[in-house]
């Protein structure tokens, strides 16, 4: 059974971090972090990243959001309203109630657990008001900050080999995360 995402995307918070849609007022923040090298290299960002790719980004967010395929959230501080990052419900299959999840985090929002806080947010939403009962990561083993932000939100490692996956020209080793309704 489909069940339609809301017109608008949800603001989402707890008492760290506030998750909102992304906007082109995030475009400049989104541009400055996707150029950090462990963003470039762990994600799957353009390279070289322009400017025009933050742009196409915050357009896409709002497009795919309208689809009902993708939930961008803006990570921000909730004190400062600062942008941190960015998690995503991603490729939203509602009839077989699944997507997958990804994430990253601009080089001045990291060692405060703001991404964890966020994917447990946007993983709660999902797997409740979002209608979806299975959400999905992948973890490059050579990325320990990953997967600590999925074991701190919850998800639990499956009992799989490492997927060998080619991510920008080179051969990569993950690990798969879920999280169930």
């Amino acid at each position: 059974m489909r069940v339609a995402w809301p017109r608008e995307q949800p603001v989402l918070s707890d008492d760290v971090v506030l998750l909102r849609g992304v906007t082109e007022a995030d475009a400049d923040a989104i541009f400055r972090a996707c150029q950090d090298p462990e963003i470039q290299h762990f994600t799957q960002v353009p390279v070289p990243y322009h400017r025009s790719a933050a742009d196409a980004f915050v357009v896409l967010c709002a497009e795919r959001w309208k689809d009902g395929l993708t939930a961008n959230f803006a990570v921000c501080d909730r004190a400062t309203s600062d942008f941190l990052g960015v998690v995503g419900i991603i490729g939203a299959d509602h009839e077989a109630g699944s997507a997958g999840v990804g994430y990253w985090t601009a080089p001045w929002g990291r060692g405060r657990h703001a991404t964890s806080r966020a994917v447990r947010l946007a993983t709660s939403w999902a797997l409740g008001v979002g209608g979806l009962r299975t959400l999905t990561a992948e973890a490059e083993s050579a990325d320990p900050a990953s997967i600590r932000v999925l074991t701190m939100a919850g998800y639990l490692r499956l009992d799989l080999p490492d997927e060998v996956m080619e991510l920008k020209g080179s051969k990569r080793q993950f690990t798969v995360w879920h999280a169930t309704t």
